[in-house]
């Protein structure tokens, strides 16, 4: 099953690099999923415990998101 996250609205680059540099070494494979989402606002995986590492890493800095499962 693969899993998406999006952006519910704009967020600042920048915000997202600290994030990122910040959480990129904690799980291996997130620092791609990162890249996705601040070049086009959401990002896929097929290991939900990634999808669901970088949506809580979000959540700290009180981003507001949507996870979708896709078919």
């Amino acid at each position: 099953m693969r899993y998406r996250i999006l952006l519910k609205d704009k967020v600042d680059e920048k915000l997202l690099r600290e994030i990122q540099l910040k959480h990129s070494e904690d799980v291996e494979g997130i620092s791609e999923l990162y890249d996705r989402l601040i070049e086009d606002g959401g990002c896929d995986s097929d290991t939900v415990s990634r999808i669901y590492y970088v949506a809580y890493t979000l959540a700290l800095s009180k981003i507001e998101i949507i996870i979708v499962k896709l078919n």
